[in-house]
């Protein structure tokens, strides 16, 4: 390219492949690197290599070209990915789209071809880095009522299929909400609480019900509705009766909280954030503190504010993103942080002994949300244990290769390892 290339003169695909490369890593990058002389097509040019894939639903090969040379680097660790799943409510329209020459709006899953109803959900999968903070939308599909759990097990399987040859990546976990589809695709699949896996192109991949939804569940679930732990009862009123108390003080203790948590609407009802707020740990500190006061008389208040702890803390686990976090709880697991394993541990044996007690018909259940977390926490602690396994011969192999016959004087720096004998960096 700096030799050989003249102006005007077309860009190989050798060459468009480099300043594609160049470009994902850092346009910034690029951009000096332009200014300072070294011959690279425009950014404009880039941009319209880029807007020459058209998008469909399905796996479009172009796309997963992108996709793969931008992963092209990436270290075993920096593989390993999440299946990440949702369906969003689309409203319906019809468009003409010129460039893939076909009407767009109706219900569309790709492979599994398209029919004549109205397109009114759109499920959109994912691929996230399990180790590394990477990202990508990966495919979508347009239905007409929402997948069915058969339609979602083939459509699941073609993705796995897709990561693992086109794009050479490791895909570990699937994770969705609970919705009725995704607990039948999961049932399809193999998974149970005890097993949350399956096995797909002969690789073991857990299957994860996420959090938020689950607390915002349990949430919902508790409004309705009392909750017996252990012959425990843990009551919505508590949390109520907490918030009224501390409303009528100046220095207020349950800061966040608002009539919206507490008498939530319809659509409030589907926001997660306010029910991980209202399981909170300073929600949990004021219901100790009114007890302890006086101002809250109540058989069951201690019983809840346990409870919201357990779930705060089981959230926590479940949220890591620092490996320093200042809240201990939010670090990521492993064998220094065995405190992360107890909270979830904590409330996998707490739901197993769990049942909810309808206030209007005072018959006993077992909501499908308090499935979900056992099944969540077990697939945790499980996919801790597998990649533990997977990873640590690893590290221990390239420590051999990094100590082993090494020189008597050797300094850190970073993450490097500067041996003075060979003069080489490793």
């Amino acid at each position: 390219m700096q030799v050989l290339h003249k102006k005007r003169k077309p860009w190989s695909p050798q060459e468009k492949k480099i300043a594609l490369s160049l470009y994902y890593k850092s346009p910034s990058t690029y951009n000096y690197m332009r200014k300072s002389g070294i011959i690279l097509p425009g950014k404009s040019t880039v941009k319209r290599w880029l807007n020459s894939i058209h998008f469909s639903t399905g796996f479009p090969s172009m796309y997963m070209e992108q996709i793969k040379l931008k992963t092209s680097d990436f270290t075993y660790e920096e593989k390993k990915c999440v299946i990440l799943l949702d369906e969003v409510s689309i409203m319906k329209s019809i468009e003409y789209n010129k460039i893939l020459d076909e009407i767009e709006g109706f219900e569309d899953l790709g492979p599994l071809g398209r029919t004549p109803t109205f397109g009114t959900h759109a499920l959109v999968i994912m691929l996230r880095g399990l180790y590394k903070k990477w990202k990508f939308p990966f495919c979508y599909f347009f239905t007409g009522n929402g997948v069915k759990g058969d339609d979602l097990v083939i459509i699941i399987k073609k993705c796995v299929e897709k990561v693992m040859t086109r794009l050479n990546l490791i895909p570990t976990t699937i994770v969705c909400d609970q919705g009725t589809q995704n607990q039948r695709m999961f049932k399809l699949l193999g998974g149970t609480e005890d097993r949350p896996f399956t096995i797909i192109n002969e690789k073991k991949i857990f299957l994860i019900y996420d959090m938020p939804h689950l607390v915002k569940s349990i949430r919902n679930n508790l409004l309705s509705g009392n909750f017996e732990i252990n012959n425990n009862i843990v009551s919505f009123k508590d949390i109520r009766k907490t918030y009224e108390t501390d409303i009528k003080n100046t220095a207020r203790a349950m800061t966040k909280i608002t009539p919206a948590h507490l008498a939530p609407n319809a659509f409030q009802k589907m926001t997660c954030k306010l029910a991980i707020q209202l399981f909170s740990n300073s929600v949990s500190a004021a219901i100790k503190t009114c007890v302890s006061t006086g101002e809250l008389i109540s058989d069951t208040a201690i019983n809840t504010s346990n409870f919201i702890s357990v779930i705060n803390d089981m959230f926590d686990a479940a949220n890591s993103k620092n490996l320093y976090d200042r809240n201990i709880n939010k670090r990521p697991i492993s064998d220094n942080n065995t405190h992360v394993l107890q909270n979830l541990e904590k409330a996998r044996l707490m739901f197993k002994n769990a049942k909810k007690i309808n206030l209007k018909t005072n018959k006993t259940s077992v909501p499908p949300c308090f499935t979900g977390i056992i099944w969540s926490t077990t697939a945790i602690m499980n996919l801790f244990q597998s990649e533990k396994e997977d990873i640590e011969p690893i590290s221990a192999y390239r420590k051999r290769l990094l100590f082993n016959d090494k020189p008597s004087h050797t300094r850190c720096v970073g993450k490097f390892f500067f041996i003075n004998e060979t003069k080489k960096w490793i």
